[in-house]
């Protein structure tokens, strides 16, 4: 085995995807004068940060613990780093509505749609890329088992008060006191 497998190895490969496609995305994004390229391209930049933010914890994570101060776990670097991209997350989010309103405000013609298409559908394709490598694959294939063609019907069982509410139904259907 090489220093890098498995995990690591696909969170390397798509960070090294991703950052080629955030500079060209933001590069083709400027000369196109899209709003929506600059925007996935930040959010290219977000994936970067969590990629970051991914392996960074995961070597944390995995060390040793040291003595008696590291007793809150170092398992919670993971938690820590999603914090810090959700943080991230809000402020582009933010940033990309100011641009948007004021986009709305004075529009602008978008220069070099084609180049601006092509880009995006690269980049869509990058994020698809992406899923396909971390997706489960365990989980979702096992959810296509066989089941069984009819349910087994639910027996009632019996509980507090149950008794009460069947002889109160008797009284009210029938007006026999028991």
């Amino acid at each position: 085995m090489g220093r890098y497998s498995g995990q690591t190895c696909r969170l390397l490969f798509m960070l090294v995807l991703t950052a080629g496609f955030f500079v060209a995305e933001l590069v083709s994004g400027y000369l196109g004068n899209s709003i929506a390229l600059v925007s996935d391209s930040f959010n290219m930049l977000s994936d970067l940060i969590s990629l970051g933010v991914g392996i960074a914890a995961g070597r944390i994570a995995r060390r040793a613990r040291r003595g008696p101060a590291a007793t809150y776990g170092y398992g919670r670097a993971e938690a820590v780093g999603a914090l810090g991209n959700a943080v991230f997350l809000t402020a582009l989010c933010f940033t990309i509505l100011v641009e948007a309103v004021q986009r709305l405000a004075r529009p602008e013609p978008i220069d070099g749609p084609a180049l601006v298409l092509i880009v995006g559908a690269l980049g869509l394709a990058v994020n698809l890329l992406g899923l396909l490598i971390f997706q489960d694959w365990g989980s979702c294939c096992s959810r296509l088992q066989p089941r069984a063609a009819t349910p087994e019907p639910l027996q009632e069982v019996p509980g507090p008060g149950r008794e009460e509410a069947a002889e109160a139904e008797f009284i009210h259907n029938t007006g026999l006191f028991l």
